[in-house]
């Protein structure tokens, strides 16, 4: 890349003078160069040819006369760090070579985001240079870091040596995995003593089994995936952190049940990827008390799970995968078990998003779902071909009585795994022609969705009439 421009378009005045953009006479002051950012970036590759053949290097008195000034660099150094500190590491660091006025900034950048996203053919030793480089040499404090080293006991002695610097004093977010060829490497301790964090994202590794639980106040969001913590220390840890709006909790195991109180919680996610019982202690039963925030509940890529117990959910708009590995689910009075409605007391009017996930196409039972939510707007059912379970009848209803969300508000369905045979035809056919604003149908196949296929299925299967009220899509 031969020059960087940022250029902002000239504005004229009366008379024909193009105005650059410059304060003749007078101070700029932050604010106003902010408000006065370039509108693109041009990038100019190749040098551009003049009448009579000469060459146009760019150079900076002909940029300047034609584009205007480079009005970010004049910006404040504290400004100009802020900005390169929302870039990654390398992207951040690469800046120092747009200039002299840039050289200094990644290094000075407040806050850092230090992020270990080099490529897996680089050896921990070589990671550990790196950053023990960065470390030094950086002048300001650090926001982010995000660590992805092998886990092995000389990588991470190193942890031992960062994490008490007084760089990380004011850290925000913390990023620890590790990959799944190491059993669950032993997490420093000096990794949880940061109360400012404001996310914390572990992957693959094991907490301290003895200690006080840490308190992360402003924590906002965490992840737990494929971690070992005992019972005590996790529910100690979220409960001195008040402030998460947003759980993941994936394949973990050392405990058995969870029994949290969580008024701000927003989001969460439980899920089991794995088909087989560890030897090790795993979730059983979480139960949720007092969620009024919660709006979204993902349960899903589960061939067992824990059962699950949510009472004060008032403002769920997002509900899924709900499937047969997940023995009981319990919103509020109505209980789920095996994912067919067994006692339904409430009508969910708030949840307009239903993800189903069921080993073959099951009309009775949706339309119990189906009516459980009289405003849903999209519908994404997943036939698993890797669960076995057959489902079980569910209530008896009148199978004439209407369904509400198919008259007024259903207008979106997707189904994932779809094959073309005929129980999974017939099963698309009652929505197609019973969706009356039904807008979008889309069929996520497995197979190769050739032209003669997808006809087939349009026209021979389905007739043309059924798609000319909808937008109909078959993907692979």
């Amino acid at each position: 890349m031969d020059t960087t421009i940022f250029s902002r378009k000239l504005k004229r005045h009366k008379g024909g003078r193009a105005d650059h953009g410059g304060a003749e006479g007078r101070s700029v002051e932050g604010s106003d160069l902010i408000s006065r950012l370039p509108d693109c970036i041009i990038f100019c590759r190749k040098p551009k040819r003049r009448r009579g053949g000469g060459a146009d290097r760019g150079g900076a008195e002909d940029c300047s006369a034609k584009e205007g000034p480079d009005l970010i660099s004049r910006l404040p150094d504290c400004i100009l760090g802020t900005i390169v500190s929302l870039l990654d590491t390398e992207e951040g660091a690469r800046t120092a070579i747009l200039s002299r006025r840039w050289r200094h900034i990644w290094r000075s950048a407040a806050p850092l985001n230090l992020d270990d996203c080099l490529q897996d053919f680089y050896m921990d030793s070589q990671r550990a240079q790196v950053i023990s480089h960065i470390l030094a040499t950086h002048r300001g404090p650090a926001r982010r870091l995000a660590l992805r080293f092998h886990g092995t006991p000389r990588a991470l002695s190193h942890y031992d040596d960062w994490f008490p610097l007084p760089i990380f004093d004011g850290l925000q977010e913390l990023v620890l995995r590790f990959p799944l060829a190491v059993d669950h490497p032993k997490m420093s301790a000096s990794a949880l003593r940061f109360a400012s964090l404001r996310v914390l994202d572990i992957y693959n590794c094991t907490f301290p089994v003895s200690g006080t639980a840490p308190s992360f106040p402003c924590l906002a969001y965490l992840s737990l995936r494929q971690v070992g913590i005992t019972e005590e220390f996790l529910q100690g840890m979220i409960s001195n952190s008040p402030g998460i709006d947003a759980m993941v909790l994936d394949t973990n195991f050392g405990h058995r049940r969870l029994c949290l109180s969580m008024p701000r919680l927003r989001y969460l996610t439980v899920s089991v990827r794995c088909f087989d019982r560890r030897e090790e202690v795993e979730l059983d039963d979480l139960v949720i008390q007092d969620a009024s925030s919660l709006e979204r509940l993902l349960l899903h890529e589960a061939n067992y799970g824990p059962s699950v117990r949510i009472t004060g959910a008032t403002k769920l708009k997002m509900l899924g995968y709900l499937g047969t590995g997940f023995p009981i689910i319990q919103l509020g009075d109505s209980i789920f078990k095996s994912m067919v409605p067994v006692s339904l007391v409430d009508q969910f009017s708030t949840v307009t998003i239903l993800a189903l996930e069921m080993p073959e196409p099951n009309l009775k039972v949706v339309i119990d779902y189906l009516r459980c939510f009289p405003c849903l707007e999209k519908l994404n059912i997943k036939f698993n071909v890797n669960i076995w379970t057959s489902l079980e009848p569910g209530l008896h209803r009148d199978p004439f009585a209407s369904i509400k969300c198919l008259d007024h508000s259903l207008e979106t369905i997707v189904l994932q795994s779809y094959d073309g045979l005929k129980t999974h035809v017939e099963f698309a056919k009652f929505f197609v022609m019973g969706a009356k604003v039904l807008s979008v149908m889309k069929f996520c196949c497995r197979r190769v969705c050739t032209t003669r296929w997808i006809q087939n299925q349009q026209t021979a299967q389905f007739g043309e009439k059924s798609f000319k009220a909808c937008s109909v899509c078959f993907c692979k």
